[in-house]
């Protein structure tokens, strides 16, 4: 082995030691050897087979973290298991580098000879920038190409193979987007006060409005082809655009325009007071409550049934064109812009990128890119994914890194600095007897090596807290706690660490006092309760018998209202015999109507009848009518067979009424013949129905109606009351029929209860 050695000329410069209880190293500017001691077997690694190089300055091979690293002037790595280098990581060359290690959480540091260490974070060891301090306003691809536009610099391409930017436009002042438009075949470079047009390969046009009267020689911060128009958006409003030429045609006045969007066959602009729709030469409001007036900075098409509304401050939705939903997680966001893939969404916002990857239902948040990552600054202009690598640009440069880099985090722990109770410092598990205004004040630490390190963190108190609470600072108070047993958990990217204490109650805050003091306490109330509950339904039961005393007082009024209505009635028709000199008619009347006021007089002594009687009343009655219209009335009496009429019950002189005007009102206008049918039905154990119809002229062709009649008063009058005793439930419903002769028929239903 020294031979070969020797012959290799590596004893000369060397460095060698070991690596372990069996591996032995030997390297110098050329290469390495590792040698097994247990197997004396040599491997041999010249570094121009792995790294390149011919030689490397300063070599050396050391054990970090359980693992082999090789390092020297511009270079650190692993060794692999076949000790080969793997996963070198070059030193800028400014660094002027001669020795560098990887720690744990996979940041790489660098020993300089004059210019001390420097720490490359392992989340920006991919990251590469341009146009550093430089405002970076547009990223746009257009046929697999990406342009980038730069204020007061010019309109730039990626050169993806040397991994540069080739100069297109030098230009001034603001740069608004490369933009192409499909329909016109066209590429067209939009900027403050110049529009430039490239057709075909063909040398740019430059179109210049600086001295046209748009407003701040602003024509097209945006271009879109709607309805086989040509629109460009600018600060206050829209221009319709010359095709050809590039003048304005017509102008559209919106203050406060940030983007447009063509979608479903409709024009949505973004204004700093909302969300408008641009239809007929006109902005309208589109009516999303969540999005009234608020400023609205972007917009972009998901899918062919959703579009994604960014806002200033007010974070993201995702909209159709009636519903509205918020995108979680951006939440009081300034949301600049957005880059759509298939089944993902890149924001740009003030506080970095926020990725999100779509699940079956909903969008969810997968990572936030910001400062720790990498970006110069976490305010975030615009964004756009290309050739696998996440473009981001800023007012601090450009910045690219891979789209699927995972990062890592350099928070390392947290823990509870100090617990006191009331400034009495409190150890885990702590008893502390209750004090009135206490307070528990918890101050957290954390190991963090990460830049830009925040405080923030979530803690819960059980049992107080059901859900996670976000502190942003180092320290949680707690004010007036109850006694109880208590857990304080704080979690911060999945460490958690927990701190148990008691305060006991003191003896009127003890579980025996509070249920005897809850027993004596339900007591008073329940009896109170029912004491008082007692005398409301006394004062209820008394109201009710004086109401029923009331109603049948006023019933027995209305009864002997209707005897000599009746009456009067009756001997109006004797009398009308007697005037038409027919004896035998008038002598054959007076003795049915004698008939009839004696059985009319026994019944209406009593506040009920059976339909028996009901009905052997109402014949009596109809038969007297049917005299006096000389066999011009005919009448039916229906009565159903499944009616028990002797057992049956019915308020007395309920029907003789509606009878009188069916036979008064209907029949007796009528020129013909008219009929008068009553129809009694079976409809349950309590209930029953009467129909009272006619086929008269109807009340609407006679002069005297019947709800100006005393006796439609007084039946309206009975159902009240009738209702009020409680006894019954009566509903009444009158109605004009249209029966097969012209002329019109009046139905009077009644659909009767007995209650008790």
């Amino acid at each position: 082995i020294m031979a070969e050695f020797e012959a290799e000329d590596f004893i000369l410069n060397k460095k060698r030691g070991h690596l372990s209880d069996s591996l032995y190293y030997i390297i110098n500017s050329k290469g390495y050897y590792i040698l097994n001691l247990n197997s004396l077997k040599l491997l041999r690694r010249p570094f121009k087979n792995q790294l390149g190089f011919d030689k490397v300055k300063h070599a050396r091979i050391n054990k970090v973290n359980d693992e082999f690293q090789i390092s020297g002037e511009g270079f650190v790595g692993y060794l692999d298991e076949k000790f080969n280098v793997k996963s070198p990581f070059f030193f800028p060359e400014t660094f002027n580098a001669h020795f560098g290690l990887i720690d744990k959480s996979k940041n790489i540091w660098c020993a300089t000879f004059n210019n001390g260490v420097f720490k490359i974070p392992y989340n920006k060891r991919d990251a590469k920038y341009s146009f550093l301090g430089q405002k970076v306003q547009s990223l746009d691809i257009i046929d697999k190409e990406l342009y980038v536009s730069v204020y007061d610099d010019g309109f730039y391409k990626y050169d993806s193979e040397n991994l540069n930017y080739d100069s297109i436009l030098k230009l001034k002042g603001y740069k608004y987007r490369t933009q192409y438009v499909e329909v016109l075949n066209t590429i067209y470079y939009l900027s403050q006060g110049n529009a430039y047009s490239e057709i075909n390969g063909k040398p740019l046009l430059r179109y210049d409005y600086t001295n046209t009267n748009s407003n701040n020689n602003d024509k097209a911060r945006k271009l879109i082809y709607h309805d086989n128009k040509l629109y460009g958006l600018f600060a206050f409003g829209l221009y319709h655009i010359d095709e050809e030429n590039f003048d304005i045609k017509n102008e559209f006045p919106q203050k406060g325009t940030n983007d447009v969007l063509s979608f479903n066959d409709k024009l949505f602009i973004a204004t700093t007071n909302g969300l408008k729709v641009f239809e007929n030469g006109e902005f309208v409001s589109k009516n999303y409550n969540e999005l009234l007036n608020k400023s609205v900075l972007n917009l972009e098409q998901l899918s062919n049934s959703q579009y994604l509304i960014n806002t200033d401050g007010f974070g993201s939705y995702i909209a159709t064109n009636t519903e509205l939903k918020p995108l979680k997680g951006t939440e009081y966001l300034s949301v600049q812009d957005a880059f759509i893939e298939a089944d993902a969404i890149w924001l740009a916002t003030n506080k970095g990128v926020l990725y999100y990857e779509k699940t079956d239902k909903d969008y969810v948040l997968k990572s936030i890119i910001n400062t720790k990552n990498g970006l110069p600054i976490n305010n975030v202009n615009t964004i756009a994914v290309f050739d696998d690598k996440l473009f981001v640009a800023t007012d601090n440069g450009l910045v690219s890194l891979p789209k699927n880099k995972e990062y890592q985090s350099s928070f390392l722990d947290i823990y509870l600095d100090e617990v006191l109770y009331n400034s009495e410092t409190l150890s885990e598990g702590s008893i502390k007897m209750y004090e009135s205004d206490n307070s528990i004040n918890i101050s957290i630490s954390t190991i963090d090596f990460s830049e830009n390190n925040n405080e923030t963190f979530d803690y819960k108190l059980l049992p107080n807290h059901k859900d996670w609470k976000t502190a942003l600072t180092s320290t949680v108070n707690f004010n007036d706690l109850e006694p109880n047993d208590y857990e304080f958990v704080v979690s911060k990217n999945g460490i958690e660490k927990s701190f148990m204490f008691t305060i006991k109650p003191l003896w009127w805050q003890t579980l025996g006092f509070r249920i005897g003091a809850g027993f004596l306490i339900s007591v008073l109330i329940l009896s109170s309760v029912w004491l008082l509950s007692k005398r409301i339904q006394k004062r209820k039961d008394l109201k009710l018998i004086q109401e029923k005393q009331l109603s049948e007082i006023q019933l027995r009024a209305l009864r002997s209202q209707m005897n000599p209505h009746f009456v009067f009635n009756s001997l109006a028709a004797i009398q009308y015999y007697i005037n038409d000199n027919d004896y035998e008619a008038s002598e054959r009347y007076l003795v049915k109507f004698s008939k009839l006021i004696r059985q009319f007089f026994e019944l209406s002594k009593e506040n009920e009848i059976t339909l028996k009687e009901e009905i052997k009343l109402l014949n009596s009655y109809l038969e007297i009518e049917k005299l006096r219209f000389r066999e011009k009335l005919d009448f039916q009496i229906k009565v159903d067979e499944d009616l028990n009429l002797n057992q049956t019950k019915i308020p007395t002189m309920l029907l003789q009424p509606i009878v009188e005007n069916a036979v008064n009102h209907g029949v007796f206008n009528k020129i013909d013949n008219g009929l008068v049918v009553l129809d009694f039905q079976y409809k349950d154990e309590n209930t029953f129905v009467v129909n009272v119809s006619d086929d008269g002229v109807g009340f609407e062709n006679t002069n005297s109606k019947p709800k100006q009649h005393t006796s439609s008063n007084v039946i309206e009058d009975r159902l009240k009351f009738l209702n009020q005793t409680q006894n019954w439930k009566i509903a009444f419903e009158n109605k004009v029929l249209h029966m097969e002769a012209k002329d019109k028929g009046n139905q009077a239903i009644f659909t009767i209860t007995k209650l008790n």
